[in-house]
């Protein structure tokens, strides 16, 4: 994943007030355990407004849904949860065929309270990155990596857990 493709997604979707926490593996980093990822995992808040801002926001950087459904779909609540229920969707994975390399997961479901999460956000920069971008806290990673149970995911908590 390219940092500069990776810098100028996280860029736009502050410029355009969306409201999201930087998840999984940069989440890890930003907690002090280096390790790659080939991902960028986003929480949103799943309000309509925010959601269609960062679709607005996603599509116009040439991000596309890896199903065959247009970006709309994931603002509208009522479809968003029949995927969950019926195709067992966890994220709503994005590619953009000009930033080769970054797939961007969008969960389908809040794993926390956003709220509370997004006021107690754990604050970094990332080398090359600009400014603070906002990630989910130590304990709320912790927690959504016992959820996934991975051997990434287990490996993580290991590491996180020293730290």
């Amino acid at each position: 994943m390219k940092l500069e493709n990776l810098s100028s997604t996280l860029e736009a979707l502050i410029e355009a007030d969306v409201k999201f926490l930087i998840a999984g593996g940069l989440a890890v980093i930003a907690h002090g355990h280096s390790r790659v990822t080939h991902d960028l995992d986003i929480v949103l808040a799943l309000d309509s407004d925010n959601t269609s801002r960062a679709m607005n926001v996603l599509t116009e950087l040439g991000y596309c849904p890896r199903i065959p459904v247009e970006p709309g779909d994931f603002c509208d609540e009522e479809k968003r949860m029949a995927w969950v229920r019926e195709k067992n969707l966890q994220v709503f994975s994005m590619l953009n065929e000009s930033f080769e390399g970054l797939v961007l997961d969008v969960f389908a479901e809040e794993p926390f309270d956003f709220d509370k999460e997004y006021l107690s956000a754990h604050r970094a920069k990332l080398p090359g990155l600009k400014g603070d971008l906002p990630f989910v806290s130590k304990e709320a990673l912790l927690l959504m990596k016992r959820q996934a149970g991975r051997a990434i995911d287990q490996d993580d908590i290991k590491h996180l857990s020293e730290s």
